[in-house]
């Protein structure tokens, strides 16, 4: 299974378009925030609210099933120890994994057993890398690879 996570495009749907162009092999889409956008306009896209959005029919966090693999979707604001609230919300919610945004900064690290993955940003980065997004590919045993990709 392969999906592809993205996060704060605040309103650059053409580079969020950009990407579904580019991995139209993708099994899922998710946006973890600040889409800045309707999220009627990506009907097809996992897309949780961030703190830019105004589109309230976006869920403030949201548990995606890969299979064997589960995967916790927030935006990540408002949160003073972000890797340990993240890693005990993810395993409150028995997921593997969490994507999160918004600090505009690559994050990949595992923190108490849970794999905390941040894809920056695709319009500000303030990370000085390129504007990007990741790759999850999770395999039938529920082993998974982890790709960042520039825009």
């Amino acid at each position: 299974m392969k999906i592809v996570v993205m996060s704060d495009s605040h309103g650059r749907n053409a580079k969020v378009d950009k990407v579904m162009m580019m991995e139209q092999d993708a099994d899922m889409f998710l946006h973890c925030g600040d889409l800045c956008t309707s999220s009627r306009n990506y009907p097809d896209m996992f897309i949780v609210r961030g703190n830019c959005d105004w589109d309230y029919d976006m869920p403030n966090y949201r548990v995606v099933d890969c299979g064997n693999i589960h995967i916790l979707m927030v935006h990540g604001d408002g949160l003073w120890d972000f890797k340990r609230e993240l890693s005990d919300f993810a395993r409150s919610k028995h997921c593997q994994i969490c994507v999160f945004g918004h600090t505009h900064r690559f994050y990949d690290k595992t923190v108490n057993g849970v794999r905390l993955l941040n894809p920056g940003s695709l319009a500000y980065n303030r990370d000085e890398n390129e504007p990007g997004y990741l790759i999850i590919n999770i395999d039938e045993q529920g082993l998974y690879t982890v790709e960042k990709k520039v825009l």
